[in-house]
């Protein structure tokens, strides 16, 4: 009987110390928030040529979400594909090569005509270029765009970029870029 007093003083006296209290909120505890991360109100699918480029037809992805909205600010983020047939120089194996980039960028609607707009903006990010089967080139890509909107119905819309990239002992070089929007808001909803 004394050792089941003994083991039950014990348990107890081990259950008292485990207890903890509840913090109390101190004036000096910062409170941290993040903020909210908007989601695409678009996605663009598109194909571009640029002169200069190896291959000269690429295509490429684009999510475009509102930034500000009273002021007509959006905001992309774009990825282009590069498909590049090279040939490993220790093989002589062809095989097609990474070269692709993705870019921030921040583009103001100047008007609004109801069906039609046109924003004017810049993007910058990283480009990826594999030459070898070994390695991969990491550069930096930044060009100022105007980009031509036309809405055929709430859900779709034509867009035409144009994006300006100048390249180093050459100048300005054109791209042109041709694809589709789907307006995520304005999608039919699913029948249950």
């Amino acid at each position: 009987m004394k050792l089941l007093k003994a083991f039950s003083a014990i348990l107890l006296a081990c259950c008292a110390t485990a207890q903890t209290t509840t913090p109390v909120a101190s004036a000096t505890t910062p409170t941290v928030t993040f903020p909210a991360i908007p989601l695409p109100t678009s996605v663009a699918a598109f194909g571009e040529f640029n002169q200069l480029g190896s291959p000269r037809f690429t295509m490429g992805i684009s999510a475009i979400y509102p930034v500000s909205g009273s002021t007509g600010i959006y905001g992309t983020t774009t990825a282009d594909i590069l498909p590049k047939l090279a040939v490993d120089p220790t093989t002589g194996r062809k095989f097609y090569a990474i070269s692709s980039s993705v870019r921030q960028g921040f583009h103001k609607d100047l008007f609004d005509t109801g069906h039609a707009s046109f924003l004017i903006g810049a993007d910058v990010g990283p480009s990826f270029n594999q030459a070898q089967p070994s390695g991969i080139n990491v550069n930096f890509s930044s060009s100022f765009v105007a980009t031509a909107i036309y809405q055929i119905t709430p859900a779709f819309s034509f867009l035409l970029p144009v994006r300006m990239l100048y390249i180093t002992g050459i100048g300005w070089n054109p791209v042109v870029e041709a694809g589709v929007v789907i307006n995520l808001k304005n999608l039919p909803k699913a029948k249950k």
